[in-house]
Protein backbone atom coordinates (compact mmCIF):
# COMPACT_ATOMS: atom_id res chain seq x y z
CA UNK A 1 0.00 0.00 0.00
CA UNK A 2 2.74 2.45 0.91
CA UNK A 3 4.50 1.46 -2.30
CA UNK A 4 1.54 2.53 -4.42
CA UNK A 5 1.18 5.87 -2.63
CA UNK A 6 4.87 6.62 -3.22
CA UNK A 7 4.56 5.83 -6.94
CA UNK A 8 1.54 8.12 -7.32
CA UNK A 9 3.31 10.92 -5.48
CA UNK A 10 6.36 10.66 -7.71
CA UNK A 11 4.19 10.65 -10.86
CA UNK A 12 2.34 13.79 -9.74
CA UNK A 13 5.62 15.52 -8.95
CA UNK A 14 6.96 14.69 -12.41
CA UNK A 15 3.83 16.09 -14.09
CA UNK A 16 4.07 19.32 -12.13
CA UNK A 17 7.72 19.75 -13.08
CA UNK A 18 6.90 19.25 -16.77
CA UNK A 19 4.09 21.82 -16.62
CA UNK A 20 6.30 24.41 -14.92
CA UNK A 21 9.04 23.92 -17.51
CA UNK A 22 6.58 24.29 -20.39
CA UNK A 23 5.12 27.47 -18.87
CA UNK A 24 8.57 29.02 -18.49
CA UNK A 25 9.44 28.23 -22.12
CA UNK A 26 6.16 29.75 -23.34
CA UNK A 27 6.76 32.99 -21.43
CA UNK A 28 10.25 33.31 -22.87
CA UNK A 29 8.84 32.83 -26.40
CA UNK A 30 6.16 35.53 -25.88
CA UNK A 31 8.74 37.98 -24.47
CA UNK A 32 11.03 37.45 -27.48
CA UNK A 33 8.11 37.94 -29.89
CA UNK A 34 7.08 41.22 -28.23
CA UNK A 35 10.61 42.55 -28.32
CA UNK A 36 10.88 41.67 -32.02
CA UNK A 37 7.60 43.40 -32.90
CA UNK A 38 8.37 46.44 -30.76
CA UNK A 39 11.75 46.94 -32.39
CA UNK A 40 10.10 46.87 -35.86
CA UNK A 41 8.46 50.28 -35.26
CA UNK A 42 10.75 53.22 -34.79
CA UNK A 43 10.53 57.00 -34.87
CA UNK A 44 13.17 58.85 -36.84
CA UNK A 45 14.64 61.62 -34.75
CA UNK A 46 15.88 64.90 -36.17
CA UNK A 47 19.52 63.70 -36.09
CA UNK A 48 18.69 60.60 -38.16
CA UNK A 49 18.82 58.10 -35.30
CA UNK A 50 16.04 55.58 -34.86
CA UNK A 51 14.33 55.29 -31.49
CA UNK A 52 12.28 52.12 -30.86
CA UNK A 53 8.71 52.65 -29.72
CA UNK A 54 8.08 50.77 -26.50
CA UNK A 55 4.88 48.86 -25.90
CA UNK A 56 3.64 48.61 -29.52
CA UNK A 57 2.24 45.10 -29.78
CA UNK A 58 -0.26 45.59 -32.63
CA UNK A 59 0.33 46.44 -36.27
CA UNK A 60 -0.03 50.09 -37.31
CA UNK A 61 -2.73 50.64 -39.93
CA UNK A 62 -1.52 51.63 -43.38
CA UNK A 63 -4.06 54.46 -43.48
CA UNK A 64 -3.61 56.03 -40.04
CA UNK A 65 -1.22 56.16 -37.12
CA UNK A 66 -3.63 54.44 -34.74
CA UNK A 67 -2.98 50.85 -33.70
CA UNK A 68 -5.33 48.38 -35.34
CA UNK A 69 -5.44 44.62 -35.74
CA UNK A 70 -4.88 43.03 -39.13
CA UNK A 71 -7.68 40.60 -38.49
CA UNK A 72 -10.08 43.40 -37.49
CA UNK A 73 -9.43 45.68 -40.48
CA UNK A 74 -8.53 43.29 -43.27
CA UNK A 75 -6.39 46.10 -44.79
CA UNK A 76 -3.02 45.50 -46.39
CA UNK A 77 -0.65 47.51 -44.27
CA UNK A 78 1.83 49.98 -45.73
CA UNK A 79 4.82 50.49 -43.40
CA UNK A 80 5.23 54.15 -42.36
CA UNK A 81 7.95 56.07 -40.58
CA UNK A 82 6.96 58.95 -38.33
CA UNK A 83 9.32 61.91 -38.50
CA UNK A 84 9.78 63.76 -35.26
CA UNK A 85 10.65 67.08 -36.94
CA UNK A 86 11.06 68.22 -40.55
CA UNK A 87 12.32 71.33 -42.27
CA UNK A 88 9.67 73.45 -44.00
CA UNK A 89 9.11 72.67 -47.68
CA UNK A 90 10.42 74.88 -50.47
CA UNK A 91 6.86 76.04 -51.29
CA UNK A 92 6.25 77.06 -47.69
CA UNK A 93 9.55 78.96 -47.64
CA UNK A 94 8.60 80.82 -50.84
CA UNK A 95 5.18 81.78 -49.43
CA UNK A 96 6.75 83.01 -46.22
CA UNK A 97 9.39 85.02 -48.12
CA UNK A 98 6.73 86.61 -50.36
CA UNK A 99 4.66 87.52 -47.31
CA UNK A 100 7.65 89.17 -45.61
CA UNK A 101 8.50 91.07 -48.78
CA UNK A 102 4.92 92.36 -49.18
CA UNK A 103 5.02 93.82 -45.69
CA UNK A 104 8.12 95.94 -46.27
CA UNK A 105 7.65 99.70 -46.92
CA UNK A 106 9.56 99.46 -50.21
CA UNK A 107 7.20 96.77 -51.48
CA UNK A 108 4.13 98.84 -50.54
CA UNK A 109 5.48 101.87 -52.40
CA UNK A 110 6.25 99.77 -55.49
CA UNK A 111 2.76 98.20 -55.46
CA UNK A 112 1.12 101.63 -55.22
CA UNK A 113 3.24 102.88 -58.14
CA UNK A 114 2.31 99.91 -60.35
CA UNK A 115 -1.37 100.35 -59.53
CA UNK A 116 -1.22 104.04 -60.49
CA UNK A 117 0.44 103.23 -63.84
CA UNK A 118 -1.99 100.45 -64.75
CA UNK A 119 -4.49 101.39 -67.52
CA UNK A 120 -8.11 101.72 -66.54
CA UNK A 121 -10.01 98.45 -66.92
CA UNK A 122 -13.37 100.08 -67.37
CA UNK A 123 -14.81 99.68 -70.84
CA UNK A 124 -15.90 102.63 -72.89
CA UNK A 125 -19.35 103.84 -72.00
CA UNK A 126 -21.97 102.46 -74.40
CA UNK A 127 -24.06 104.76 -76.49
CA UNK A 128 -26.99 106.22 -74.61
CA UNK A 129 -30.07 108.16 -75.51
CA UNK A 130 -27.96 111.34 -75.38
CA UNK A 131 -25.76 110.19 -78.28
CA UNK A 132 -26.74 112.01 -81.49
CA UNK A 133 -26.18 111.26 -85.16
CA UNK A 134 -26.81 113.24 -88.32
CA UNK A 135 -26.92 117.01 -88.82
CA UNK A 136 -25.08 116.65 -92.17
CA UNK A 137 -28.34 116.22 -94.08
CA UNK A 138 -30.48 118.77 -95.90
CA UNK A 139 -33.03 118.89 -93.06
CA UNK A 140 -30.37 119.54 -90.42
CA UNK A 141 -31.93 116.70 -88.38
CA UNK A 142 -30.12 114.85 -85.61
CA UNK A 143 -31.36 111.71 -83.86
CA UNK A 144 -30.44 110.06 -80.60
CA UNK A 145 -29.55 106.37 -80.58
CA UNK A 146 -32.93 105.66 -78.99
CA UNK A 147 -34.69 107.48 -81.84
CA UNK A 148 -32.61 105.62 -84.44
CA UNK A 149 -33.65 102.31 -82.86
CA UNK A 150 -37.30 103.38 -82.98
CA UNK A 151 -37.08 104.51 -86.62
CA UNK A 152 -35.34 101.23 -87.56
CA UNK A 153 -38.34 99.31 -86.23
CA UNK A 154 -40.78 101.35 -88.32
CA UNK A 155 -38.64 101.10 -91.46
CA UNK A 156 -38.44 97.33 -90.98
CA UNK A 157 -42.21 97.02 -90.54
CA UNK A 158 -43.03 99.30 -93.45
CA UNK A 159 -40.42 98.21 -96.01
CA UNK A 160 -38.43 95.17 -94.93
CA UNK A 161 -38.94 93.57 -98.36
CA UNK A 162 -38.13 96.72 -100.32
CA UNK A 163 -34.79 97.56 -101.99
CA UNK A 164 -32.35 99.77 -100.12
CA UNK A 165 -33.45 102.84 -102.13
CA UNK A 166 -37.04 102.15 -101.12
CA UNK A 167 -36.08 102.06 -97.43
CA UNK A 168 -34.09 105.26 -97.76
CA UNK A 169 -37.10 106.91 -99.42
CA UNK A 170 -39.27 105.93 -96.42
CA UNK A 171 -36.73 107.63 -94.12
CA UNK A 172 -36.83 110.73 -96.35
CA UNK A 173 -40.64 110.88 -96.02
CA UNK A 174 -40.25 110.81 -92.22
CA UNK A 175 -37.70 113.64 -92.32
CA UNK A 176 -39.84 115.63 -94.80
CA UNK A 177 -42.67 115.47 -92.30
CA UNK A 178 -40.47 116.50 -89.38
CA UNK A 179 -39.33 119.55 -91.42
CA UNK A 180 -42.83 120.43 -92.63
CA UNK A 181 -45.04 122.96 -90.86
CA UNK A 182 -48.01 120.60 -91.38
CA UNK A 183 -46.66 117.90 -89.05
CA UNK A 184 -44.94 117.63 -85.65
CA UNK A 185 -41.23 118.33 -85.51
CA UNK A 186 -40.17 115.30 -83.41
CA UNK A 187 -39.64 111.77 -84.64
CA UNK A 188 -41.86 110.21 -82.00
CA UNK A 189 -44.79 112.52 -82.73
CA UNK A 190 -44.50 112.04 -86.51
CA UNK A 191 -44.46 108.25 -86.26
CA UNK A 192 -47.28 108.03 -83.71
CA UNK A 193 -49.54 110.70 -85.25
CA UNK A 194 -53.13 109.74 -86.04
CA UNK A 195 -55.94 111.29 -88.11
CA UNK A 196 -54.75 110.70 -90.70
CA UNK A 197 -52.38 107.85 -89.89
CA UNK A 198 -49.44 107.37 -92.22
CA UNK A 199 -47.51 104.80 -90.20
CA UNK A 200 -50.03 102.06 -89.41
CA UNK A 201 -47.16 99.86 -88.25
CA UNK A 202 -46.71 102.03 -85.13
CA UNK A 203 -48.93 99.74 -83.03
CA UNK A 204 -46.73 96.72 -83.92
CA UNK A 205 -43.38 98.38 -83.22
CA UNK A 206 -42.55 96.07 -80.30
CA UNK A 207 -42.72 93.07 -82.63
CA UNK A 208 -40.19 94.51 -85.05
CA UNK A 209 -36.81 92.91 -85.60
CA UNK A 210 -34.71 95.42 -87.60
CA UNK A 211 -31.50 94.31 -89.27
CA UNK A 212 -28.29 95.99 -90.36
CA UNK A 213 -29.98 96.92 -93.65
CA UNK A 214 -32.48 99.21 -91.89
CA UNK A 215 -29.78 100.88 -89.79
CA UNK A 216 -27.59 101.44 -92.87
CA UNK A 217 -30.48 103.05 -94.75
CA UNK A 218 -31.16 105.41 -91.83
CA UNK A 219 -27.52 106.46 -91.49
CA UNK A 220 -27.18 107.06 -95.24
CA UNK A 221 -30.03 109.57 -95.07
CA UNK A 222 -28.82 111.10 -91.79
CA UNK A 223 -25.33 111.61 -93.22
CA UNK A 224 -26.71 113.42 -96.29
CA UNK A 225 -25.74 110.72 -98.77
CA UNK A 226 -29.19 110.51 -100.40
CA UNK A 227 -31.54 112.85 -102.29
CA UNK A 228 -34.23 110.54 -103.62
CA UNK A 229 -37.47 112.49 -103.04
CA UNK A 230 -38.67 116.03 -103.23
CA UNK A 231 -38.70 117.97 -99.95
CA UNK A 232 -42.52 118.10 -100.08
CA UNK A 233 -43.07 114.38 -100.68
CA UNK A 234 -45.01 113.45 -97.57
CA UNK A 235 -46.86 110.22 -98.45
CA UNK A 236 -46.11 106.66 -99.45
CA UNK A 237 -48.29 103.60 -99.91
CA UNK A 238 -48.80 100.59 -102.17
CA UNK A 239 -51.18 102.79 -104.15
CA UNK A 240 -50.77 106.54 -104.88
CA UNK A 241 -52.47 108.57 -102.14
CA UNK A 242 -52.52 111.76 -104.24
CA UNK A 243 -52.48 112.44 -107.96
CA UNK A 244 -49.01 113.98 -107.56
CA UNK A 245 -46.65 111.03 -107.85
CA UNK A 246 -43.00 111.75 -107.12
CA UNK A 247 -41.53 108.29 -107.63
CA UNK A 248 -42.49 104.63 -107.56
CA UNK A 249 -39.84 102.50 -105.91
CA UNK A 250 -40.39 98.82 -105.44
CA UNK A 251 -43.91 98.28 -104.17
CA UNK A 252 -44.42 101.84 -102.90
CA UNK A 253 -45.68 104.99 -104.57
CA UNK A 254 -44.27 108.21 -103.08
CA UNK A 255 -46.50 111.24 -103.51
CA UNK A 256 -46.50 114.96 -102.62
Amino acid sequence: MNRKILDVTMLCTLCICLMVAANIEEKNTIRESREEISSAYVISAADGTEVPVAGVCRVLSGYSFTTESDEATGITKNPRTMVASAAPSDAAQEVQAASEKAETPEAKVQAASEEAEAPEAAESKPATAETTAGAENRWNITLTQEEIDLLAKIVWLESQGEPTEGQEAVVEVVFNRMASEKYPDTLYDVLSQGNPTQFCSWKNRERANPTEKEYTSIHEVLNGNTHILRNDTLYFSTEPLTPRLDQKIGGHSFCY
